[in-house]
């Protein structure tokens, strides 16, 4: 006579209040960890715009080193031309004779998508014609007698002090910085403007109305380089 013998495998598995613990230990991290992911993107994105605006200033200062008077170049449309070759100086000109180069006007171009000229949170920009910075031609320029055109850049060696005195930053719908209220600066990371200064240090600053009042010496330095 034979005898069956049926054996019984006991399988470990997860208790349903065990699964739930799990669950909600996931979500704690989850909600922990996200966050800290996003600003650690946008801290990655504000530090490559500071590098696109120290290269962009830099190109600047090798235009100006080239220079006979040492002036900075004469602002209008003709900023940005004139400082891509430098920024860029493999880049050959297309059939029209001009740098493949948008005018401050409108986003960059596809051929400078991802250059130093786009700002990595251009995209953000809620305007119907965003662009990635501005030049400041308050700096850059001056008006000889009642000219309505800025039609020569200036030495500079006038400037005070180089480290006080902005260049380029971040702008919207703009065709430079110093226009409108707050100049047109725009706080695309993390609600502060990310500017260059002539000094070739770039950094990260609140767009505060002591940037509009003319009477405070820091403010003259900031737009115009000197205090007078």
């Amino acid at each position: 006579m034979n005898t069956k013998t049926t054996r019984y495998i006991k399988t470990a598995a997860f208790t349903l209040i065990e699964l739930l613990t799990v669950i909600a230990i996931i979500g704690i991290l989850a909600a922990i960890i996200i966050p800290t992911v996003g600003k650690v993107r946008e801290t990655a994105r504000s530090v490559q715009c500071l590098s696109n605006l120290r290269e962009i200033n830099r190109a600047l200062l090798l235009y100006v080193e080239d220079q006979p008077q040492k002036k900075t170049p004469r602002f209008d449309f003709n900023v940005w031309p004139v400082v891509f070759p430098y920024a860029y100086p493999n880049c050959k000109k297309d059939g029209t004779g001009k740098y493949p180069i948008s005018y401050p006007a409108g986003k960059p171009t596809p051929d400078l998508a991802g250059t130093i000229f786009e700002c990595p949170n251009v995209y953000s920009d809620t305007c119907a014609n965003p662009r990635s910075y501005g030049a400041n031609s308050s700096l850059l320029n001056s008006r000889p007698g009642n000219g309505n055109r800025y039609v020569q850049g200036i030495p500079i060696h006038q400037v005070e002090l180089p480290s006080k005195a902005a260049t380029f930053g971040d702008a919207l719908n703009a065709s430079d910085i110093h226009n409108n209220t707050q100049h047109n600066l725009n706080p695309r990371h993390n609600n502060r403007a990310n500017v260059v200064f002539l000094d070739g240090h770039a950094a990260a600053i609140k767009i505060t109305p002591e940037l509009d009042d003319f009477s405070l010496p820091e403010t003259k330095l900031f737009w115009h380089g000197i205090t007078d």
